[in-house]
């Protein structure tokens, strides 16, 4: 797959039974609880991890969700 960045922050992930909904693939919440694990894994990868932000008396917060899917995601599929 094509990125729109150089060296973008990548996570694998597997798509879980837990994760499928009634119509049979992964729900919509579960896309923004994956957008939030690789916002947390970047984060710290850069040094800022929940402890660093307490200490700085600051942290993240997410104003705006805007997601794009392109296909939906299945059972056992493997995503980035």
């Amino acid at each position: 797959m094509g990125w729109d960045l150089v060296t973008p922050f990548i996570i694998d992930l597997q798509v879980a039974a837990e994760d499928i909904d009634g119509l049979g693939h992964a729900n919509n919440a579960v896309y923004v609880s994956w957008l939030e694990r690789c916002a947390w894994r970047h984060s710290q990868r850069l040094g800022l991890d929940l402890t660093e932000y307490r200490r700085l008396d600051r942290a993240m917060a997410v104003v705006r969700h805007e997601i794009d899917y392109l296909a939906a995601g299945y059972e056992g599929d493997e995503l980035q």
